[in-house]
């Protein structure tokens, strides 16, 4: 219910955007983001939600979020670029995604486009020592984060302990030429839309935002949330059917079955699983498909990186060149389902850029383990000796991805090649000095 001066609407007004999900900010959110989470998901609209905190509360960190059926109602994705955790519902038809970063919200505002939506319940981030503690004086700094049109959520979670955070004027105040905020009314929301433990009943006052100052293009943000917005129309064509699996590492369903059989045997020594019950999929695969195709009907939304490739065949073994660094085209390898091989710092660096792209990547030089290839030399006069054919021995899938190794030449390649046979069908090569594999 959306109050204005004593008047009930039915309609909460709350930002539309029709060719992109809501982007919607949540600083310093501690555990009330299911608040902000609910009143997203009541909205039935598609959105991001961001939430920066230092000390930030991971739905799968104890103590975990879970719904009525102690199941888990957040399941955790690939991480995004811009760092932190991403989570979605796999039960809500429409895209939706929650971020979580430990970091200072006002570094972390720093990184935000122009946002649709910014919801705030602890004004103390923004307050400078020997400033007033009026919400005017911090919206004064915080409407310049907010997009044209704009609203800023004030939670009144806090009104009976800090009452001069609501001492506002209720008319338009205009904060410089390009820039302007007006209050619009009493956001109502009595009963929490998420059944979660946590959320509560919401009251906020709801300003818009006249911002007239250039904005980056927020589909340029969200190409840092998604690996499928990265990606070539042809890519989405390839994995319109394959929705990504859960984040790797994560327990499973089969996971908890084992604990709690286990506690059931011998309950003396074996506790039942604390962390709720796992979901199957981060996203049905209906739900995804019609996602994909949305993408691919407003290619507008997309920011692939270009790439420089050249293809042979030598013995029925297609192989790509590719010029540029691979750590750079991580997410159409996850798009081909490539096995990644790499030496040991490298292949760190990938992992910690896109942590699940490395899941069927094997690792050749282990910590703790007899490596896979031993006495490792990657390239050189003294590289080792039919490293491609010791490569993609080590492949887990029909596609193979690694850099340029040996003497970088196709002569060498060719020898290496010409007994090859396995089940690998593709071998892409990543090379940064422009003279490797030249003909």
């Amino acid at each position: 219910m959306f109050w204005k001066n004593d008047e009930p609407f039915l309609e909460i007004p709350i930002p539309e955007s029709e060719d992109r999900p809501l982007i919607v900010y949540h600083p310093a959110a501690g555990i009330n983001y299911l608040s902000s989470w609910s009143i997203l998901v009541e909205n039935q609209k598609p959105f991001v939600l961001v939430c920066d905190d230092v000390g930030p509360h991971y739905p799968d960190d104890w103590p975990f979020t879970r719904d009525i059926t102690n199941s888990e109602y957040f399941v955790r994705m690939y991480n995004p670029l811009i760092g932190g955790r991403a989570y979605r519902n796999p039960n809500l038809d429409f895209e939706n995604m929650l971020i979580h970063r430990a970091i200072d919200v006002n570094e972390g505002i720093q990184d935000m486009p122009l946002v649709d939506i910014l919801y705030v319940d602890w004004l103390d981030p923004f307050i400078n020592l020997g400033d007033e503690k009026t919400s005017a004086n911090v919206f004064s700094k915080l409407a310049k984060y907010v997009t044209n049109g704009g609203i800023i959520i004030l939670d009144k979670k806090h009104e009976e302990v800090i009452p001069e955070w609501f001492d506002f004027n209720h008319k338009e105040v205009q904060i410089n030429d390009n820039l302007s905020i007006q209050h619009l009314g009493l956001g109502d929301w009595p009963i929490p839309h998420v059944s979660i433990e946590g959320t509560r009943p919401v009251m906020a006052e709801i300003f818009r935002v006249n911002n007239n100052q250039k904005d980056s293009d927020p589909n340029d943000f969200l190409s840092k949330l998604n690996f499928e917005r990265r990606l070539e129309i042809t890519d989405l064509h390839r994995i319109r059917n394959n929705p990504p699996t859960r984040f790797p590492g994560h327990p499973d369903k089969d996971d908890w079955m084992e604990r709690y059989l286990e506690h059931l045997d011998l309950p003396k020594y074996f506790n039942k699983p604390q962390y709720p019950f796992p979901q199957d999929y981060v996203w049905k695969k209906s739900d995804y498909s019609k996602w994909i195709d949305e993408l691919i009907s407003k290619p507008c939304q997309l920011r692939p990186t270009p790439r420089k490739e050249r293809n042979i065949e030598i013995n029925g073994l297609e192989i790509t060149f590719v010029h540029g660094d691979i750590s750079d085209h991580l997410d159409w390898l996850k798009s081909l389902d490539a096995s990644i091989l790499l030496r040991k710092n490298l292949f760190k660096k990938c992992e910690k850029k896109m942590y699940a792209t490395m899941s069927k990547s094997p690792r050749i030089q282990r910590d703790f383990h007899k490596p896979l290839i031993p006495k490792l030399r990657w390239s050189g006069p003294d590289a080792t000796e039919d490293l491609t054919l010791k490569l993609l021995d080590l492949a887990e899938t029909e596609i193979a991805a690694t850099i340029a190794h040996g003497d970088g030449t196709i002569f060498q390649l060719k020898n290496q090649i010409s007994n090859w046979k396995n089940h690998v069908k593709k071998l892409i090569i990543f090379h940064l000095d422009e003279e490797d594999y030249s003909s």
